[in-house]
């Protein structure tokens, strides 16, 4: 019974792994040669195409469009006749596969009952043994603990002795020890009478010394004092005719420089507005080749009702590609969203304009998706 169980499931097994075979070949098989081809071509009329003015651009992109529109259709028709094949090979899968299972529970229920009769039988060894070893551990246990308190007492006995030793040797080291700091206190005390004793003396001395220094130097400063209050005077009254006469010219220089800087000012600015009108028709005219683009390459969304738009935020880099989308504001549809942010996606590399400012100013952009 178990050979032919065994002989089952290898069965079923070989089964299953046919037709896994199978469908892979069969996806193999569908895959179209010529998607390469017609990727490669893509990817060379882009190249040629940033050498184009921006007339030949826009139509090389248009011509590239429809192409793309009809080899997205054939491909659409091409994967929903795979998904059929697919379906019908996964349900005969699914089914052979259920059966494979239930092969192997079968054998995987006997198999555990055999198991769990050979484990009590083990687990009752082992109980048995246990039991044997804790009544000697037990036993081993009593006379070790016996032993260690007789050694425990009689350690504890010799370190009380020894406690006490150590004690009166330690008061007797303490009471020479404070005999010989009293008398050294005494010493101390006598130097400190003697050295303070000179010192005001000494210091005395040096007062006096001072206070007759301190006397004549005053009237010596007092005469220095007199002398440069007079030539401060004199100072000051011409640092203020200087002043003026400086003050005077940096009004009118500040004046002519003003008026050069307010007409650089008005002269700059212009420049900029003109600069920024320019740029600014550059990237709007690629802002909407780019939402034209995007709509082409969009998907309606299951469910999604009409009127809906969403505001995006692109991110480029230098080639055109995408580096990141954001959804800035939300249509309140998420899937809607989300199909629009995957359109930008499809719909790259870009064509990019070749003035570096407005190249610059496209690298971060936003637009309004409104597929209607």
């Amino acid at each position: 019974m178990k050979n032919s169980l065994v002989e089952d499931i290898i069965a079923g097994s070989y089964s299953l792994i046919l037709h896994i075979i199978l469908v892979g070949l069969f996806i193999v098989g569908m895959d179209s040669p010529s998607t390469p081809k017609f990727v490669a071509q893509e990817k060379v009329n882009i190249v040629q195409a940033t050498v184009m003015d921006e007339a030949q651009v826009l139509e090389e992109m248009a011509r590239l469009q429809e192409f793309e529109d009809n080899k997205r259709q054939e491909e659409q028709d091409r994967q929903k006749l795979v998904d059929k094949k697919l379906e019908e090979t996964q349900k005969e899968l699914e089914r052979k596969e259920k059966e494979f299972i239930a092969q192997q529970e079968k054998a995987k229920l006997e198999q555990q009952q055999q198991e769990l009769k050979a484990k009590q039988e083990r687990e009752k060894i082992q109980k048995l043994e246990q039991q044997r070893k804790l009544e000697n551990e037990k036993r081993l246990q009593a006379e070790t603990d016996r032993k260690a308190e007789e050694v425990r007492k009689f350690k504890a006995q010799e370190a009380r002795k020894l406690e006490e030793e150590k004690q009166r040797k330690a008061e007797q080291e303490r009471l020479v020890e404070e005999e010989l700091k009293r008398k050294a206190e005494q010493e101390r005390l006598v130097e400190e009478e003697r050295k303070w004793k000179a010192t005001e003396e000494s210091r005395i001395a040096e007062e006096k010394r001072k206070l007759a220094q301190a006397d004549r130097k005053a009237e010596e400063a007092r005469k220095l004092e007199a002398e440069k209050a007079r030539k401060a005077e004199e100072e000051k009254k011409r640092k203020a005719e200087l002043a003026r006469k400086a003050e005077e010219k940096r009004k009118a220089d500040a004046e002519i420089a003003e008026a050069n800087r307010l007409l650089q000012e008005e002269l700059a600015k212009e420049d900029r507005e003109r600069e920024e009108r320019r740029v600014n028709s550059v990237v709007n005219q690629h802002v909407s080749i780019i939402r034209q683009r995007v709509k082409r390459y969009w998907n309606r969304p299951g469910g999604a009702a009409s009127g809906l738009q969403t505001a995006l935020r692109v991110s480029l880099i230098p080639s055109g590609d995408v580096n990141q989308v954001v959804i800035v504001h939300s249509s309140g549809n998420a899937v809607f969203d989300r199909s629009a942010e995957s359109a930008v996606y499809k719909a790259a590399p870009f064509a990019m304009p070749t003035d570096p400012k407005a190249a610059a100013e496209l690298r971060d952009f936003q637009f309004i998706f409104k597929p209607e």
